[in-house]
């Protein structure tokens, strides 16, 4: 594995939103007002399920990424796998940012206070959404592969 497809790992793993979703999950199954566990509630449950969904499908678009960086030379990746890498990056923040989001509902008013990480996982990766090229610099790299005007197949 080289250096650069370690450190796409490495950063889009960190990204992932694992940590909030395992917490609400746990939390959901723990805590009971009314008698009843919050995990029984479909209103609990179906976004949680969403985000898993989501996480997994980013985790494999990931690992096929890096792998196929791990194929190319820098030049050709950049000439035929740049939008994937920006399709990681502005949706493992995304994500990430749902993730935090959810779990602080989950967790209702703890959620939002700085006694779990999900304030700060948010803030922190909110950020990123504008740092590391904004979401829709992202997507319009995405775009212009996609309708011909970058990459491989540009008219």
């Amino acid at each position: 594995m080289s250096t650069r497809t370690a450190s796409a790992r490495r950063q889009a793993r960190s990204a992932l939103p694992s940590t909030a979703s395992n917490e609400s999950v746990k939390y959901a199954r723990e805590r009971k007002p009314f008698g009843k566990a919050l995990a029984e509630n479909q209103a609990i449950q179906f976004p949680l399920v969403e985000l898993a969904t989501q996480a997994e499908m980013l985790r494999l678009l990931i690992r096929k990424t890096a792998w196929e960086m791990d194929q190319l030379n820098e030049e050709q990746i950049e000439r035929t796998l740049s939008d994937r890498v920006s399709m990681c990056n502005y949706w493992a923040n995304r994500l990430c940012c749902e993730s935090a989001d959810r779990a602080m509902q989950v967790h209702g008013g703890m959620g939002y206070s700085r006694h779990k990480p999900f304030e700060h996982i948010y803030r922190h990766h909110r950020r990123y959404r504008i740092t590391e090229g904004s979401e829709e610099i992202q997507m319009r790299k995405v775009a212009g592969f996609l309708f011909g005007y970058m990459g491989p197949g540009k008219h």
